[in-house]
């Protein structure tokens, strides 16, 4: 499964319950049936994949849709806006409002003022073409935001917009309180959330544990979460809903505790023991996000950029160093055979830190020893996206490879998808 089926839902629209469906969209996409009219949660990743989602709802649903909810401000979710815009006023329909959570607008000023770092960044992750220069109506402002609750009434269904800080700090859950259903947003994804992501900012995971004891407080009888199936037994929508916040608040303080003793980043790391009864439960199973970037994600909570050794504390320019490096290795074909001795015995990790020695060097890229290196390298990569669990380390580990042999990112797998970006 590449990033693409993983994220761009295929399912149509099913009713979840009494006026409450979800459709296939980046992710689940909600729909509520207030009565006279609809309100629809995220609008979709746009081209195919919203045209496919209009069809569905007015083939599903004859009413027009009156408000469309942003559950979080990360792109890919309404980059299809204009197209139900559109939609609706082909049908003579008054425009649906757009509303979100306050905090939308300065997400998507961030995002247009770093535009190419957030190509960049997406097309590692993610192994897909990004645009450097994303089209405007990707940022479709809100016509309405809110701070932390927001009541659309409606005769059939009445909903609640409930801030739900957690992988974004704009995050809105969906409370629909007369059949007790609730759709999560991006803080409830079924597997260990999504917390310190390698290229993305700090998420804060004591505010996400809140997030979930609130979640829990209303006792839903149904739990949508922001990709697969819905939980329909409240046992285990407690169950899950606990666990999570109960191992993010766990790891929270055992972080701390090594942190106050003056234990380093990387030592935390592997001082860890994961309780079973925590970290075996399905909700933190390691998919998209894991336990180490939610370790890094707290030491970064309290601690500044310095990784405590004095050698980076002024470093000199990355090329002069590696040439620095590279000079002072009076044998280097050794270096290269130790590397490989370590992949053949199944210690690729370390047969990383070893092959760094040259493959870091930029100088005489004609070198057979360099490229020797540099591919060695990329065959390490692939390798050790195959030991990890997490979509997002094995993108970036699959991307590397690519850049290290000269290849374009994710190449191969670009051909076989259908292009989502309109």
């Amino acid at each position: 499964m590449n990033a693409s089926d993983m994220l761009m839902m295929k399912q149509g629209l099913v009713e979840q319950a009494d006026g409450v469906y979800t459709v296939g969209g980046q992710g689940n996409s909600l729909v509520v049936d207030l009565g006279e009219s609809l309100l629809l949660v995220d609008a979709g990743p746009g081209g195919a994949v919203t045209q496919r989602m209009i069809a569905q709802v007015r083939a599903g649903i004859d009413k027009p849709v009156s408000h469309i909810v942003y559950s979080h401000g990360h792109m890919g979710y309404n980059n299809g806006v204009a197209q139900w815009l559109e939609a609706a006023q082909a049908q003579g329909e008054a425009l649906p409002r757009i509303v979100a959570h306050e905090r939308v607008p300065h997400r998507y000023r961030r995002y247009r003022e770093t535009a190419g770092l957030q190509a960049w960044t997406n097309s590692r992750q993610f192994r897909t073409p990004y645009p450097a220069e994303p089209p405007a109506h990707w940022f479709r402002m809100p016509d309405q935001t809110y701070a932390s609750r927001l009541v659309i009434p409606g005769s059939r269904n009445c909903v609640e917009l409930l801030h739900a800080p957690s992988e974004t700090d704009d995050g809105t859950a969906v409370w629909v309180p007369g059949v007790r259903a609730l759709y999560g947003s991006c803080a409830f994804i079924k597997t260990c959330p999504n917390a310190g992501s390698p290229l993305r900012i700090q998420r804060d995971v004591v505010r996400w544990a809140g997030t979930l004891d609130m979640f829990r407080a209303l006792r839903p009888h149904l739990l949508i979460p922001e990709f697969g199936k819905p939980l329909d037994d409240m046992g285990e929508i407690d169950g899950a809903l606990r666990v999570t916040a109960d191992a993010l608040r766990w790891l929270r303080r055992e972080v701390v505790e090594r942190m106050n003793q003056g234990i380093g980043e990387l030592d935390i790391l592997h001082d860890l023991a994961l309780p079973e009864a925590l970290f075996a439960h399905p909700c933190m199973k390691p998919v998209y996000g894991c336990v180490d970037y939610i370790v890094r994600d707290i030491w970064r909570s309290e601690n500044g950029w310095w990784n405590r050794n004095p050698t980076d504390l002024h470093p000199a320019a990355p090329a002069a160093a590696a040439q620095a490096v590279f000079d002072a290795i009076p044998d280097r074909q050794r270096v290269l055979t130790h590397a490989r001795q370590l992949q053949r015995n199944g210690q690729t990790q370390l047969a990383l830190h070893v092959v760094d020695l040259l493959a870091l060097c930029e100088t005489a890229d004609d070198d057979p020893l360099l490229i020797q290196a540099r591919e060695l390298k990329a065959q390490l990569c692939r390798e050790r996206a195959l030991q990890v669990s997490s979509m997002v380390s094995r993108n970036l580990y699959l991307s590397a490879a690519d850049e290290l042999v000269g290849r374009a990112i994710g190449d191969d797998e670009v051909q076989q998808q259908e292009p989502q970006w309109a």
